[in-house]
C-alpha cells in the first residue's frame, strides 16, 4: 500500500475516532489503541520518504502526534487544544480549514540494513 492510500484510509477513521473521543463516546484507551496500531501499520509499509504528500497528510500526523503527546485529562482541560483537534478532524473529513500552525511530519522508519 502506498503512503497516500494509507493516509486517505486512516484519515477517515482517525477523524471519526477523534470525534467520538471528544464527545466522550470513545475512551482514551480505545483511541490510543487505534493510534498505536496505525503507527505499527505505517512502520510495516517501510516508507523511507520523510516528506509529507499533502496538507491532509500533515494534519493526519499532527493529530496523531498531539493525541499521543497529551493525556485525556490534559485534552479535556484545554479548550484551545480541543478546538484545534476538532478543527483537524473536520479538515480530514473535507470540511473547514487546516488548523492554524498545524505542522505534521511523517514518523521516521528505521532502516536496519
Amino acid at each position: 500500500m502506498e503512503a497516500k492510500k494509507f493516509i486517505d484510509e486512516k484519515s477517515d477513521v482517525l477523524a471519526t475516532y477523534l470525534d467520538f473521543f471528544l464527545m466522550r463516546k470513545l475512551s482514551y484507551s480505545q483511541l490510543n489503541h487505534f493510534l498505536w496500531e496505525t503507527l505499527r501499520e505505517w512502520d510495516d509499509l517501510a516508507i523511507f520518504d520523510e516528506s509529507t504528500d499533502s496538507c491532509k497528510e500533515q494534519v493526519f500526523w499532527f493529530l496523531l502526534f498531539e493525541l499521543k503527546n497529551w493525556s485525556s485529562q490534559q485534552i479535556f482541560a484545554n479548550r484551545i487544544l480541543r478546538q484545534k483537534l476538532h478543527t483537524g478532524a473536520l479538515f480530514l473529513q473535507g470540511q473547514g480549514v487546516k488548523p492554524y500552525n498545524c505542522i505534521g511530519i511523517r514518523p521516521i522508519t528505521e532502516c536496519l540494513d
